[in-house]
């Protein structure tokens, strides 16, 4: 059975340092699925999203020795990936990739108003809520944004979220309340997801997304680790909620999606390749 990063243990880590071959699978295996996926959110390219959470994966595997036990290990780790994400390719994760400005403009160029919601687009409307929610999330300059995914949607507590970005709590909610005012006002005015009045609907943007090359019908939809509700009912599950709910709701029911890439396999690559090294005989 696959480990959950809450349930990596200080004993557990000791063996993986001490070399341990089994324990090191066990916690990489507990970290990739959320490592990507937080990569997956702070990086609009998917192959940038594995490369950096492959070296997340790899820095926290090498540095296992200096893990102390002073904080849970989930927070350590949490800790050494998003400082590595954050540092990913000159800054690429930090960096505000669009704007409000920019999305309500394409917003506005690509509704299609009268477009009925046929249930034959039902994975072409998911698509597209998927797209929009990250591509959202990139109106945001790096601070703000991993704030908002430690935050509200990995729904971290304030005091651990703030020790992984080494800030104080005080910070870290300012910031989270700036993301979340930020998200709620864009989503608010323009997304039916959140507001049943505003004008966006994920099937007003069907031809439009087609026409982009953003989605395609023939395309398999993206394989998700847990299913995907229909988007008419998960919109309805969120007009039932609370308005102040509503955008963390949003976002949390975006999909975890796993990685094509087997970053265990880098792992057993880098132990054999230690391994190797250690036991060479000197010329």
């Amino acid at each position: 059975m696959t480990l959950t990063l809450s349930q990596v243990t200080p004993e557990l880590v000791t063996r993986a340092a001490d070399g341990d071959r089994r324990a090191l699978e066990d916690i990489a295996r507990a970290l990739e699925r959320p490592l990507f996926n937080v990569a997956r959110k702070m990086l609009l390219d998917p192959q940038d999203a594995e490369d950096a959470a492959q070296e997340a994966l790899v820095r926290i595997i090498t540095h296992l020795g200096q893990y102390r036990a002073e904080a849970r290990f989930s927070t350590w780790a949490w800790r050494v990936a998003v400082r590595r994400i954050l540092d990913f390719r000159e800054q690429r994760a930090a960096a505000a990739r669009l704007t409000f400005d920019g999305f309500r403009a394409d917003l506005h160029e690509g509704l299609a108003a009268d477009a009925p919601e046929r249930a034959e687009d039902a994975v072409l409307h998911r698509q597209i809520k998927n797209l929009c929610s990250r591509a959202l999330l990139h109106c945001l300059d790096g601070d703000h944004r991993i704030a908002y995914i430690l935050g509200d949607i990995l729904e971290l507590p304030s005091q651990e979220a703030a020790e992984i970005l080494e800030i104080e709590p005080a910070a870290l909610r300012k910031r989270l309340s700036r993301a979340r005012a930020q998200l709620g006002d864009f989503l608010g005015r323009y997304c039916g997801m959140v507001n049943p009045a505003a004008p966006c609907a994920c099937h007003r943007r069907v031809d439009r997304a087609l026409a982009l090359g953003r989605v395609r019908r023939d395309a398999a939809p993206p394989a998700t680790l847990e299913p995907e509700p229909e988007l008419v009912t998960l919109r309805a599950q969120i007009h039932a909620l609370k308005e102040a709910e509503r955008v963390s709701a949003y976002y949390r029911s975006d999909p975890d999606l796993p990685s094509r890439r087997d970053f265990v396999a880098t792992v057993r690559s880098l132990v054999a390749t230690s391994t190797r090294s250690r036991t060479k005989e000197p010329s």
